[in-house]
């Protein structure tokens, strides 16, 4: 074989090569350009997905917006129409039970009378935590800080409930440290918090002991004071626990039931607590007790 022949194979076989690269190269490029095509149809498709997705939940938001918002308006005017009656009722039970006092009518009439402001107060009471917490939700709620005294607020609380403790035969124990006994912070909320604390404490305990305690802590690095209300009522399980902040829900049906309630007090302390840069612990042991602890930091 001369080495014209040998050339000319060698010419051959770098030809099929080449024509072989360039079917393959074709053959590539062309699938690479149908997947790219099949890639931007699907993104396209998805990209419409996404935008609808988008503008139903647009629209839900809003629409939730507009139904809280709502919400939030009738039960607020709901709530003012219900307080004008309730004041008047609450006014007219009082003049009511000091003319039978006066008339000497005998103490069943003057019990009914009172019996009459206790529920209308204690309704105003449910009025006032749902408006307050409608605030809350709002962002509307207005604080006031001032240097409260500690000591004169817990009396005030505990002498507001004393009936209600004595009711349900218990013992009251108040505790205030010397170092706890002035507070920067708002006096109202502070009132509605142990208020709201030591209530559910009288409502669930019988024949037990509540215990009020105000002592001086620190926080990370944020003075303050300790509220702790304790008693040794029906307890909570830890399933009970975990809804207990939740808004409108009973931790206990059957108690709530024998005792009335509406599940705001507690999610109301909780909001009200976090306002004033605080917060809300809770412990409890079915059948034992339970024991709240609210930290406030003392406001600059």
């Amino acid at each position: 074989m001369d080495e014209l022949e040998i050339f000319r194979r060698r010419y051959d076989r770098e030809r099929r090569a080449r024509k072989e690269a360039e079917v393959f190269a074709e053959t590539k490029t062309r699938e690479l350009y149908e997947t790219n095509q099949a890639l931007q149809r699907l993104a396209a498709t998805l990209q419409e997905q996404v935008d609808e997705r988008t503008a139903e939940l647009r629209r839900i938001a809003e629409e939730a917006v507009a139904a809280s918002e709502a919400k939030s308006l009738f039960v607020g005017a709901v709530s003012h129409e219900l307080r004008t009656p309730l004041n008047a009722i609450i006014g007219y039970g009082e003049l009511l039970a000091e003319e039978l006092t006066e008339l000497d009518t005998g103490g069943e009439l003057v019990s009914e009378a009172e019996k009459i402001v206790q529920a209308a107060r204690h309704l105003h009471a449910l009025v006032n935590d749902l408006l307050d917490l409608q605030k809350v939700e709002a962002g509307k709620l207005v604080l006031t800080f001032s240097d409260v005294d500690v000591e004169s607020v817990v009396a005030e609380v505990t002498d507001a409930l004393g009936a209600k403790l004595q009711d349900g035969a218990n013992a009251l124990r108040v505790t205030v440290e010397p170092a706890a006994r002035r507070l920067r912070t708002d006096e109202l909320r502070l009132r509605q918090v142990l208020y709201n604390l030591l209530s559910n404490a009288a409502k669930f305990t019988r024949e037990g002991t509540v215990t009020v305690c105000a002592r001086p802590a620190l926080r990370a690095g944020r003075r303050g004071v300790v509220f702790e209300v304790e008693d040794t009522g029906a307890g909570m399980t830890p399933e009970q626990l975990g809804r207990l902040f939740t808004p409108y829900v009973q931790v206990d049906e059957v108690l709530a039931r024998r005792h009335g309630g509406t599940g705001l007090g507690l999610a109301l302390t909780r909001r009200l607590c976090q306002l004033l840069g605080g917060e809300i612990t809770v412990e409890s042991e079915s059948g034992r007790g339970s024991c709240f602890r609210v930290f406030l930091p003392a406001a600059a």
